[in-house]
């Protein structure tokens, strides 16, 4: 996408045209294809904090904003190069885990085949070097993964190309998630002999803006089980003792409706009960007769736990 932007103008700033003045003009080329993305591992650690090892499937997208006029060709830049640097610069990073090589709270030892980390929190990792991807980075986040994208994106498309295109400024949008993303905007050093430049990630992070804080320890084995007992305990159901029960009006006929609508009740939750193990009885090798207060004393039990 192309975008040319005149909102600030004023009329006599830009070139003529059979008598007929322009407003001020600045072109922008926006380059976003499906094929601008990697997927990769990663967790961020902080001092006091550290998030669960987990994956993003990452996009890309690139900005170039230019001067008031384009080439003789027509183009700004042409979409092909935009979109080859991109694509070698995702390749590098593709179904890798990224290391944040200048992390203050991550150990990271890379060996000749392995990798280790080790994590202020004591937990350790260990990965083949070759799925590893080590950049110069602090915290493996998205902030901080746009600035290192800049600086790869730039030397792949070459800054002095740029300059003398008449670019002046780029922008790099990386997005983890949809609605996730960060914008990284910088312009480019306008001497063609600077070279391709190298961002230090570390000079966009300010000091001291964290409060350290506990490392927060997940349940224990025997709270775990605990809480699903408690869980299982919670599904089961209740029975209504029978003292209980509402008494209606009975007009001493046996056939009555309503005792034996409340007696048909008890009856199927005692069954229930005694189904799925939750009332104890006296067994027949007591030689004990189940009596109504046996039942009644186990429906009590079980609606006191």
């Amino acid at each position: 996408m192309t975008m040319i932007d005149a909102s600030s103008a004023r009329l006599g700033d830009g070139p003529q045209a059979g008598g007929t003045e322009f407003v001020k003009t600045n072109f922008e080329v926006y380059v976003c294809k499906q094929t601008f993305k990697f997927n990769a591992a990663h967790f961020v650690a902080y001092r006091g904090f550290r998030e669960a090892l987990h994956g993003h499937n990452y996009f890309i997208s690139v900005r170039l904003l230019g001067s008031r006029t384009i080439s003789k060709d027509g183009y700004l830049i042409d979409f092909g190069d935009v979109k080859k640097a991109v694509i070698r610069t995702c390749k590098r990073l593709n179904e890798r885990v990224i290391c944040p090589m200048h992390s203050d709270v991550i150990d990271i030892t890379v060996g000749d085949d392995t990798v280790s980390m080790v994590c202020e929190d004591g937990a350790k990792f260990l990965f083949p070097k070759a799925d590893c991807v080590f950049l110069p980075i602090v915290h493996a986040t998205t902030e901080e993964m746009s600035i290192y994208l800049w600086s790869a994106v730039l030397g792949d498309i070459d800054q002095s190309h740029l300059v003398r295109r008449g670019i002046h400024t780029m922008e790099v949008t990386v997005a983890e998630a949809p609605g996730q993303e960060s914008v990284f905007r910088l312009g480019l050093p306008k001497s063609v002999d600077a070279g391709n430049i190298t961002l230090d990630v570390r000079a966009f992070i300010e000091d001291g803006q964290i409060i350290p804080k506990p490392c927060e320890a997940g349940p224990s084995y025997e709270e775990k089980k605990l809480d699903e007992q408690e869980k299982e305990e919670a599904k089961q159901p209740k029975l209504t003792p029978l003292s209980t029960l509402p008494v209606k009006a009975c007009n001493g006929d046996d056939g009555c409706g309503a005792c034996k609508n409340a007696l048909s009740e008890q009856l199927q939750k005692l069954a229930l009960a005694i189904n799925t193990n939750q009332l104890c009885l006296p067994t027949s090798d007591t030689g004990k007769t189940v009596s109504i207060e046996d039942l009644q004393a186990a429906i009590d039990k079980q609606n006191s736990q």
